[in-house]
């Protein structure tokens, strides 16, 4: 999810301040039975995030074939969201899933320069920063 800040095109991420372990994320997850993937970028980002501003879809940057440690496949879509959040960061306490690991926990979140945002997200389990490329920083050259 961006918003362009004073500095440019921001990328919001997050940390468990209770887990530096876990790294820095981008807000995602899975999908509900009958929901449409869009809705689910949507809902998945108030949940882990508690954003406050108004969210626009601006396309889909990547897609992911792949296995679950249990062998079973899934296929990832990432979502380009756009915000006014006013907030350049706060806290939240993870709603959600109530059989995933990070419910109830807070995180910290907060927007970063895109330029910036690459080292961050490859801080994490899952390097969330194999699509940043498709997002265009304000001096026309791809995130790193």
């Amino acid at each position: 999810m961006t918003r362009t800040g004073p500095t440019g095109i921001e990328l919001l991420v997050f940390n468990y301040p209770t887990r530096p372990d876990a790294g820095h994320h981008a807000p995602g997850g899975g999908v509900d039975p009958g929901e449409r993937p869009d809705d689910g970028a949507v809902r998945e980002t108030v949940e882990e995030t508690g954003i406050a501003g108004t969210l626009r879809h601006a396309g889909v940057v990547g897609t992911e074939l792949g296995h679950y440690t249990n062998g079973h496949p899934y296929i990832a879509l990432y979502f380009h969201l756009v915000t006014d959040e006013p907030r350049d960061a706060w806290t939240h306490t993870m709603i959600g899933d109530p059989a995933a690991w990070d419910t109830g926990l807070t995180v910290a979140c907060r927007f970063v320069p895109l330029a910036d945002a690459g080292p961050l997200l490859r801080t994490s389990w899952l390097d969330q920063s194999r699509f940043l490329h498709h997002l265009v920083t304000p001096a026309g050259q791809p995130a790193r």
